[in-house]
């Protein structure tokens, strides 16, 4: 199926083929005067997007390439902004209008089909004359793809004097444990240990010193690189010859050779190194020729992709290594080592430029070695030192001393799709060192049009799925999150950053204004993001043909603000400083926002702000965010946000109590609401929630006012019950509700009854014990915060026998047993285990019982009752040897004086009987009142 997605190579091209054919549907058989023109554009365009995707699959284009496809791409934004405009313009108007206003519409219609054919016109114009460009510099022959051999940077690592490594020795001392020790369960097993980590983190050399300690221990060994386009038939040769078989002339057929190598090692204890693996289907070919002959054999591999360490690990008794940068002593001891010939000091004038490039490195010890070989070749010269400094994204592609961090870098950017390409790129538009929301990533991929949907997966899913697949793939990082397992939050290296940028203004995908901004290629801007306060700004503005502006995002520290009546094709709009909410924050009155028809993106944040008392005309709005914002004049107002059919994403801002007039059964393709205010909106709108079929989360939130009738309050309670109801019996995933008021008391048994469906859940406020319909919710995964005022055994029961739970925050006031017993073979998903409780009790694991726990966060206060130590003196944790798979356990005491130094020794005592409790992260805090 050919894409219709927005690419950063081919722009709208793709998605632009699926407008042209509408115009030549009935719907719109009164074009005729153009129709001839539409059909041309069809041909010709199809011919030139099957040409620009052929380029695509190109590393590299030469300069003509490169010139026509840039000015294809350009010439398609133009087309599809001239036919946007023309579809607006011509559905305006309303049937009920009256004898005088149709007669004006007609009118006006006229006028834009005659303002169409001009424009059209002179768009041919532009269409014949790169059509006649294409043949007379003979693209087409030029457009298969070719590979370029170079010389593998790794190369090097095999080499690497053991002396100039730095930071190397822990790792390789708990590879090597982890390859040698055998379990008595698991005696003369094949082992796979896979490192994985983005590039430039040094795998392959601590692969390779790995390889050199422990190689006399095994019969035969080898050590092979795979890399982006493995050919099978010279890595199992590469293995064989390594191992010892010398009889390969006769053998080039890869099944041959797999039975061949199979054979040869089946009596033999063998350590294999196999390197750089892309994919899972090399893996799966590789470990065809591996034999399980309980000789105590091991395999190292190395990848970028957290997929494929997955896969090389579970066939086999395997182990993954996620690859962490050096740490700020050993960054420091490698760059003045290569810089200054010293592994400490450094001269004075050199301190600060030195510790920002080690910042922007951020321990990736290629990275580091290649910024100081540059370095190097400029002497002790501060003003060539900040040259370099401000231009770094420019030397990635063009100095020979970063040839191979850029090299790093180009491979896995060229292994990916182009939409995987795009989206990437797209993370241009963020600042350095910025926290990027996962959430509002996918929706701004979503309303620019990098992805489609697929199968049976919608927008959300494909864009979820591009986000993952960046994450396994290491081009992004995770931002750890300490409140869940979920990756909530990514960001991106420095040096990558440097990378996009570099694409995105070669691309002419992002214009980045930031500090360092100039005014080359100013006139062709489709998307800005403007992120410093920068002099040339203003100028930048006026000679920026801001209308043909798709995406304008305004963050952190920029004050100048480009005029956004400026912007009439403006698609994505982020306005966001940055800063907490103050009564001083930059006001925006945002009442004239209907004039950005084409809008499908807005979010504002910390500004104080004025909304339009009418959305309406925001027809294509795919996405509010109002979450951080403050509104003025007057806190509680009032829209009709309501009438938006294409809205799929909606947050209020928590405590802005916004009134939804006309109840909410016209947002019909909304797929999260946040911060819905319960006691600001009426019943029909509380109602309405019930009909949102396509809902997958929920956020509430409720404020009693002393001046609300207690029994309208119980009315709008048992509605939203009902309401919650019928969402979970749709498709509704995720929910966050407030405690219902205490008059209301069958709200939490009459909410659900079978929630199947159920992903996450946060329920604020408290409760009396576990509510009996959770041991309904069979797919419930994330128990993000459960308020109780009594956890009983029975009630952990319930959640014990949850199938996929892997994260549980429970708050208990009391536990009235005194005793929290977790029983053998209870709890098997569970990674992350959080509880926090008023006094004291005895929490006890028995063995088999939370097999996959990685984190325990305990937190106990006895400062008012002080629970079971009353009755027993000895450790609030019990059993914790029994935790097979704990990596980290914290444990906050909060006891009565006499009781906190025996509580946090016991504990500690505990903690000590862990088989591996010199590798578990602990942290104990015991606080005496």
């Amino acid at each position: 199926m050919v894409s219709t997605v927005v690419t950063a190579s081919a722009g709208v091209l793709s998605s632009l083929l699926p407008k042209l054919s509408t115009l030549l549907s009935d719907q719109y058989k009164k074009l005729k005067g153009v129709r001839k023109d539409i059909e041309y554009f069809c041909r010709e365009l199809t011919d030139m997007n099957a040409v620009l995707e052929k380029l695509a699959n190109k590393d590299k284009l030469d300069v003509q390439e490169k010139a026509w496809r840039n000015r294809v791409r350009e010439m398609a934004y133009d087309i599809e902004d001239c036919i946007d405009i023309f579809m607006h313009n011509i559905h305006q108007g309303d049937d009920k209008d009256g004898l005088l206003k149709k007669t004006t519409r007609k009118i006006r219609k006229l006028r834009v089909r005659y303002q169409l054919a001009n424009k059209l016109q002179e768009l041919r114009a532009q269409v014949e004359e790169q059509s006649k460009s294409r043949e007379r510099y003979k693209i087409d022959d030029s457009a298969a793809a070719t590979t370029v051999v170079e010389v593998d940077p790794r190369v090097q690592a095999l080499y690497e004097d053991e002396k100039r490594l730095v930071g190397i020795d822990g790792p390789q001392e708990e590879i090597s444990q982890c390859l040698m020790e055998e379990a008595d369960d698991d005696s003369g097993k094949l082992k796979v240990v896979s490192i994985v980590g983005y590039g430039g983190l040094g795998k392959t050399t601590l692969a390779n010193q790995v390889y050199c300690r422990i190689k006399n221990k095994f019969d035969c060994k080898a050590f092979v690189s795979v890399s982006r386009n493995p050919d099978m038939r010279n890595i199992l040769k590469g293995i064989l010859s390594e191992v010892g078989y010398t009889k390969m002339e006769m053998l080039n057929d890869v099944q041959k050779l797999i039975s061949t190598l199979r054979e040869h090692l089946t009596h033999k204890r063998y350590l294999i190194i196999i390197d750089d693996i892309w994919s899972t289907v090399a893996w799966d070919f590789i470990w065809c020729s591996f034999v399980e002959n309980n000789n105590g054999s091991r395999v190292i591999t190395t990848t970028r992709n957290q997929e494929v360490a997955r896969c090389c690990c579970s066939q086999s008794n395997g182990h993954v290594y996620s690859m962490q940068p050096l740490n700020q002593g050993d960054s420091r001891r490698l760059f003045f080592r290569r810089v200054f010939n010293a592994d400490v000091g450094c001269p004075e004038q050199f301190r600060d430029i030195s510790e920002d490039f080690l910042r922007k490195c951020k321990g990736v010890p290629l990275a580091i070695n290649s910024i100081a070989s540059l370095l190097a070749t400029k002497g002790l010269d501060v003003q060539k030192w900040e040259k370099i400094q401000k231009s770094l994204g420019s030397e990635l592609e063009s100095n020979p001393s970063l040839n191979w961090m850029s090299h790093v870098l180009s491979l896995g950017y060229n292994d990916l799709s182009h939409e995987l390409k795009t989206c990437l790129l797209y993370l241009g538009t963020y600042p350095e060192d910025y926290k990027i929301e996962k959430d509002e990533l996918v929706q701004r991929w979503i309303a620019e049009g990098f992805v489609s949907e697929k199968g049976d997966l919608d927008l959300e899913e494909v864009a979820d799925s591009n986000f993952n697949e960046l994450i396994n793939r290491s081009m992004i990082q995770p931002y750890d999150s300490r409140l869940s397992l979920q990756i909530e939050k990514c960001r991106v290296h420095d040096l990558m950053l440097d990378f996009i940028i570099s694409k995105c203004t070669e691309e002419n995908f992002i214009t980045v204004t930031d500090r360092q901004y100039n005014m080359n290629g100013a006139s062709q801007v489709r998307r800005i993001s403007h992120q410093f306060n920068n002099s040339n700004m203003a100028l930048a503005a006026e000679r920026m043909s801001l209308s043909k502006v798709r995406s304008y995002h305004y963050l952190r520290t920029a004050d100048c603000m480009a005029p956004l009546s400026k912007f009439e094709t403006l698609r994505v709009l982020v306005l966001d400083k940055g800063n907490a909410m103050s009564a001083d924050s930059e006001f925006i009155d945002l009442s004239a926002i209907n004039r950005l028809f084409l809008l499908r993106y807005l979010k504002v944040k910390d500004f104080r702000l004025k909304l339009p008392k009418k959305f309406g005309k925001l027809h294509h709005l795919m996405t509010l965010d109002l979450a951080f914002v403050q509104f003025y004049p007057e806190r509680n107002q009032s829209t009709d946000v309501t009438s938006l059919s294409s809205l799929r994403h909606l947050n209020l801002g928590c405590g802005n109590g916004v009134e939804l007039r006309n109840g909410l059964s016209k947002l019909c393709n909304l797929r999260s609401l946040f911060d819905l205010n319960i006691d600001m909106n009426s019943v029909e709108c509380i109602r309405d929630l019930g009909v949102l079929i396509n809902l997958r989360m929920v956020s509430l939130n409720y404020q009693r006012k002393p001046s609300v009738e207690e029994h309208s309050e119980i009315l709008k309670f048992d509605i939203l019950a009902a309401t919650l109801q019928k969402l979970l019996d749709s498709n509704l995933r995720s929910l966050t509700c407030p405690a219902a008021p205490s008059n209301s008391t069958q709200f939490w048994s009459n909410c659900f009854t079978r929630p199947c469906n159920l992903r996450a859940i946060r329920l604020y406020g408290p409760i009396t014990q576990v509510p009996n319909w959770i041991v309904h919710a069979e797919k419930l995964t994330y128990l993000e915060h459960l308020w109780i005022q009594e956890l009983r055994t029975d009630g952990l029961q319930i959640l014990s026998q949850l199938p996929f739970l892997v994260y549980i925050y429970l708050s208990a006031e009391t536990v009235p047993e005194k005793n929290i017993i977790v029983h053998p073979d209870t709890f098997p998903s569970l990674k992350k285990f959080r509880l926090i409780c008023d006094e004291l009790p005895c929490l006890t694991f028995e063995p088999g019982a939370m097999p996959q726990l990685q984190i325990l966060d305990l937190c106990f206060d006895g400062r008012q009752r002080q629970g079971a130590v009353q009755v027993q003196e000895g450790s609030l944790v019990a059993g914790v040897e029994h935790l097979a798979s704990l990596e980290k356990i914290s444990l906050h005491i909060y006891a009565k004086y006499g009781h906190g130094s025996k509580l946090w020794s016991a504990c500690k005592d505990a903690i000590n009987r862990h088989p591996r409790s010199h590798t578990i992260q602990i942290r104990l805090d015991s606080r005496v009142v």
